[in-house]
């Protein structure tokens, strides 16, 4: 019998490729004829994909192209979750707040069958965050929050510190910052987050500054998946408790409930190394655009 031809680097290379989901751009129209610039994301599989979709925004000085923010809406986008990101600089939380939830508002109305929102942001972007978790009338409608590298105080400074949305916030939240973080002490962000009335998760980026990247390459190669993992696992606990009732009765015996197909995605992302490769290698065609 003759022997199977090797495939060619050009294949081999092309196997290799991460799975890229679809990113589609949108302009979303704000009122006063303005609009933000957003792209949604939409899971490589269309079947029985969340209910819950995630919501991610920038820094101060950023936008909707930022690496951790990118990364993660691509990571959810392959758990089965719908996710937007869309860019507005504006130097005021409250400004920001106000274009978020319109943003949310648009999100709801679109025909991807999500029905509460995840709200995450990086920076600034987390503080934005914050003020929409306290807001009376979008109980209902957030399902969590996620607060990258979330400015506690001013650099070198452990005073003014930002924590006035805190005892107000309705949903769980998940914080995520560096150890090196010269905007979120270590000690005085464990005692602030005390004041938040809901569960709370804060997960730590050893060596990582405010960019929460570790600067030494070693940490980075470890720290780096692992933080992306336990965010999108954060998500899609949310995703499914949030949805848990409409998950357990799920009938129809053609298809697994939701609940099921995202164990099996969290557990494919932690504990198969295809997974990680598929993220590093997503994360070096990132860098190089």
């Amino acid at each position: 019998m003759p022997k199977s031809p090797k495939p060619s680097a050009a294949a081999a290379a092309e196997d290799d490729a991460p799975v890229f989901p679809v990113d589609e751009q949108k302009t979303i129209d704000i009122g006063n004829e303005k609009t933000v610039r957003a792209v949604l994301v939409s899971p490589i599989c269309k079947k029985n994909t969340s209910k819950t979709g995630v919501i991610l925004t920038h820094g101060a000085g950023g936008d909707l192209d930022e690496e951790q923010i990118t990364l993660l809406s691509m990571e959810f986008a392959r758990q089965g979750m719908y996710s937007v990101r869309f860019t507005y600089k504006a130097p005021l939380v409250d400004k920001r707040a106000e274009i978020y939830r319109k943003v949310l508002e648009w999100f709801l109305q679109q025909d991807c069958g999500v029905e509460k929102i995840i709200v995450g942001g990086r920076s600034m972007g987390a503080r934005v965050v914050l003020e929409l978790a306290s807001a009376e009338d979008l109980k209902e409608k957030i399902a969590g929050a996620i607060c990258l590298s979330y400015p506690l105080h001013k650099d070198a400074s452990c005073t003014d510190l930002r924590t006035t949305a805190f005892p107000t916030v309705a949903s769980p939240v998940l914080f995520a910052s560096g150890t090196k973080d010269p905007m979120c002490h270590q000690t005085v962000m464990k005692k602030a987050i005390k004041a938040i009335p809901t569960k709370v998760e804060m997960v730590w980026i050893e060596g990582a500054n405010h960019s929460g990247m570790p600067k030494r390459k070693r940490q980075e190669a470890f720290e780096v998946p692992n933080y992306f993992h336990t965010v999108v696992v954060w998500g899609c606990d949310l995703a499914q408790r949030a949805f848990e009732p409409d998950l357990a009765t799920n009938n129809d015996p053609g298809k697994k409930p939701v609940a099921a197909i995202l164990a099996k995605r969290r557990r494919d992302f932690g504990d198969d190394p295809e997974a990680k490769r598929q993220f590093e290698a997503t994360r070096a065609v990132l860098c190089r655009q």
